[in-house]
């Protein structure tokens, strides 16, 4: 009998969460992280997670599901514990250090409006479409290298776990094909769920947080859990000197 856990390996599912958030600012978050899981097999040994959610809910834990930032520390040991075991999904991410990032990626344009009585108001307006596009665009890069020998992969299907406005989607959707498109002649999707509708999106959740606390708080605990799985961590800015604005402690 076919193990009810396995499919066939010929679909390629690429997980992707992110971690930070879009205020360049001295006050916003030091870096933003892109994370992605991948793997052909996005059920074998998932009822694992099911298993501790159950657990959890009888010994009073109010587990709805799994998010690494809202999740109790005892509930990441234990969801960390099981993320050890397996075998069956690999990591990539993309690091970008906020404040190196060149304005031209997230400011669409300047404008001055005049005030009554005379005198300008000086307004900019914000657009993370080049960033995003940039950062999703290299991180599939990352992942389709490992996959030159694409013969026995016949579809791909990308599952972004966030919440995202109808504004943004679109142009994820966009960065994404374009991506896409010319590199893979086979049919692709790509779907925004809700991470609780999936727990291979909480996987994905859980690897981007531990890449993030440890770029940005200095946590090392977390990424030692995963960084077996690593597969790919590209710092974007890395080689970049200029920084555009100082962090406030």
């Amino acid at each position: 009998m076919r193990n009810m856990e396995q499919l066939d390996n010929t679909t390629l599912y690429i997980f992707i969460d992110e971690a930070g958030n879009f205020d360049f600012s001295p006050t916003g978050a030091k870096f933003f992280v892109l994370t992605a899981i991948t793997t052909t097999q996005p059920l074998n040994s998932r009822s694992r997670f099911l298993k501790l959610r159950y657990e959890l809910l009888r010994e009073g834990f109010n587990q709805e599901c799994f998010h690494a930032t809202e999740d109790k520390q005892q509930v990441r040991d234990l969801v960390f514990n099981n993320i050890k075991e397996l075998d069956d999904f690999e990591i990539d991410s993309v690091v970008a250090q906020k404040n190196k990032t060149n304005p031209s990626l997230y400011i669409e344009y300047d404008i001055f409006q005049k005030k009554e009585g005379g005198g300008v108001v000086f307004k900019t307006k914000h657009s993370e479409e080049k960033f995003y596009r940039l950062i999703s665009q290299t991180l599939l890069q990352y992942i389709f290298n490992r996959y030159q020998n694409l013969a026995q992969i016949e579809k791909v299907v990308v599952v972004l776990g966030s919440i995202f406005t109808k504004n943004k989607r679109e142009y994820i959707l966009k960065s994404l094909k374009q991506y896409l498109k010319p590199k893979f002649k086979k049919p692709f999707y790509i779907y925004f769920h809700k991470a609780e509708a999936d727990i291979n999106c909480q996987l994905a959740d859980y690897c981007g947080w531990a890449l993030y606390v440890n770029i940005e708080r200095g946590e090392n605990r977390p990424f030692q859990n995963i960084k077996e799985k690593i597969k790919s961590n590209f710092d974007i800015f890395a080689r970049g000197t200029t920084e555009y604005y100082k962090y406030k402690k």
